[in-house]
Order: C-alpha cells, then sequence, then structure tokens
C-alpha cells in the first residue's frame, strides 16, 4: 500500500470514529436524542452506548495497524 493510500484510510477511520463512535457518547451526556449525525443512537438505550463503545475500539485500532502499514510502505 502507498502512504497517500494509507493516509485517506487513515483520516476515514478518524471520521468514522467520531462520526459513529465519540458523538454518540457526547450526545447522550448532553441529553440529545438522536439524530442523524450519530446513527448508533437509533438503536435502546444500552446498546447504543455498547455499538458506539466498539466502533471506537475499532476504529483506534485501524488507525494503529494503518499507521505501522504506512511507516512500511515504500512511495
Amino acid at each position: 500500500m502507498s502512504k497517500k493510500t494509507c493516509e485517506f484510510l487513515q483520516m476515514m477511520a478518524a471520521l468514522i470514529g467520531i462520526h459513529s463512535g465519540v458523538l454518540p457518547f457526547v450526545f447522550k451526556l448532553i441529553g440529545r436524542g438522536a439524530s442523524g449525525l450519530a446513527l448508533p443512537l437509533y438503536l435502546p438505550d444500552p446498546a447504543s452506548l455498547i455499538v458506539a463503545g466498539s466502533v471506537l475500539v475499532l476504529c483506534v485500532a485501524a488507525l494503529w495497524l494503518l499507521e505501522n502499514a504506512k511507516n512500511r510502505a515504500t512511495s
């Protein structure tokens, strides 16, 4: 994989992590209901936070793996 591809995939993983991982926690803390910006909030109460946490963990893992791949990339 090229460095540009890794950087693009890192950007996408970060955006998904913020969109579906961090925003649901923020919206839940401020008491805002489900909106189009935080799709996991359409689930019932405990499941929404479990999904948001899982998305956040998976995006952090993807960022870590892509950073390692970017360091190994040739160009």
